[in-house]
């Protein structure tokens, strides 16, 4: 959204004033949500699917910054006077979730730059996340009898009959974990980084990305058919079993309450690493990553501002953890503990 947007018009743009700069970033983020693709099927009318994610009034988002807690991982870092944070975010969050605790803001607060995975508000991200072709990944055509049984599941979830049909299959996985979500009032638009992102744009922040949409599309979708009808059959069973629900669920929870040893631990209950096509994935999802991640934030606080820097939480468990590597690279980093609840 730009500020040529009526609702961004109506925003007070008082210099650096704090509470005009997290008003604008709500403004920002709600209406982001809105423009979630997936959120577009909840406007089906059936009554047993999930309502449209509902926009918090003045009042609300007032309360919201008095009562907010602290949420997800937080680490301080240093090197030879420059200094950061590294947060580790989550993809889809509650409406209760939307404004971060009180020690993320004042990490948000004293940062110069903010640092994402992408920014999730550009609009020219999204039209390359939308055209995986131009990514140099080769559209996949899933056997009938797994089309059938992912049709099933996107009814299931509320998805309209070939509403995913276009998509690559691994999308199309991604996208029905995220409407079954939506049916325990989990919402990418709540996610930390639309938040972020509306942070840095209320507040006149610069905001990097520490990606591009070709490495992210490439990470999700890329790989032979043979693996990817492989992962696209291990992820439908995991729907047709309930036990998708039941993983969500358990990391959701985890980020909610900072538990860091059982989010160590991931690999041993997550269900996602029962083949070698899992395996495989994994490693090009997380660990193939974290190098270039823990580049761009080594590069971004050399030039000497203050970052906050958010990636995904699964990106900061493990040998090669971004945390991991930063350490390895001369920081001293050290986690701010949250209060538990």
């Amino acid at each position: 959204m730009t500020d040529h947007h009526p609702l961004a018009r109506s925003i007070p743009r008082t210099g650096h004033n704090t509470t005009d700069s997290m008003r604008a970033a709500i403004v920002q983020l709600l209406f982001a949500a809105l423009l979630i693709p997936s959120l577009a099927f909840s406007q089906l009318a059936a009554p047993a699917c999930p309502p449209p994610p509902a926009i918090p009034s003045a009042e609300e988002i007032q309360a919201m910054f008095t009562t907010a807690k602290d949420r997800g991982f937080l680490w301080k870092y240093d090197k030879d006077g420059h200094e950061g944070y590294l947060f580790g975010s989550i993809h889809l969050g509650r409406r209760d979730w939307i404004v971060p605790g009180p020690k993320t803001m004042a990490a948000l607060q004293s940062s110069g730059v903010i640092a994402l995975e992408l920014d999730v508000l550009d609009p020219q991200i999204h039209a390359q996340l939308s055209d995986p072709a131009k990514a140099g990944i080769a559209r996949v055509t899933l056997p009938p009898p797994l089309l059938l049984r992912m049709n099933a599941i996107a009814r299931r979830v509320c998805a309209p009959d070939g509403a995913l049909a276009a998509l690559h299959p691994m999308m199309q996985l991604i996208t029905l974990t995220m409407l079954q979500a939506r049916f325990a009032e989990l919402e990418p638009g709540y996610g930390s980084e639309m938040f972020l992102a509306g942070f840095a744009r209320g507040a006149k922040r610069p905001l990097e990305s520490l990606e591009t949409a070709d490495i992210q599309l490439r990470a999700l979708l890329a790989g032979d058919v043979q693996r990817i009808v492989q992962m696209v059959e291990s992820g439908l069973t995991l729907f047709e079993t309930g036990r998708q629900h039941v993983q969500t669920e358990r990391l959701i929870n985890v980020w909610a309450t900072s538990n860091l040893d059982e989010l160590q631990r991931y690999e041993e209950w997550c269900e996602c690493l029962t083949t070698e096509a899992d395996r495989t994935y994994m490693k090009g999802l997380l660990d193939d990553r974290n190098p270039r991640l823990a580049a761009g934030i080594d590069r971004l606080t050399r030039g000497g501002r203050t970052v906050f820097a958010a990636v995904g939480a699964l990106h900061m468990v493990g040998p090669n953890s971004v945390p991991k590597l930063l350490e390895k690279m001369g920081y001293k980093i050290e986690r701010v503990p949250f209060r538990t609840f």
